[in-house]
């Protein structure tokens, strides 16, 4: 039995839980941040239906699809770093579990 799907779902359950114990615990100061990383993770949720992903990210081996990945994994990972220097834990986990999970979509379209 393959376990692959299952925990990227997982991730992508936990990465939202997280986003949502975040902006409960919410301050000012790392609102921009969130929005950013919230809708980053909104996006790869909704690129989890085939064609949603088409229309929203591009289609196979587009260079529009590699750049929307690629500016999403940069963004979650820059997300993670200023969440860490503020020291706020919970949406610095999310953005480092978005960033593995845009990486594993980056890895999965350059294969299929």
């Amino acid at each position: 039995m393959n376990f692959a799907p299952f925990l990227i779902y997982a991730f992508a359950g936990l990465v939202g839980v997280l986003l949502a114990v975040a902006w409960w615990k919410g301050d000012r100061d790392t609102r921009g941040a969130l929005i950013v990383t919230s809708m980053s993770a909104f996006l790869l949720l909704l690129a989890f239906v085939r064609d949603l992903k088409v229309a929203l990210l591009g289609s196979d081996y587009t260079r529009r699809l590699y750049l929307t990945i690629d500016v999403n994994l940069l963004g979650a990972s820059i997300a993670s770093i200023y969440f860490s220097v503020k020291k706020r834990w919970i949406p610095a986990l999310a953005a480092v579990l978005l960033a593995i999970l845009w990486l594993y979509m980056a890895g999965v379209n350059s294969v299929v």
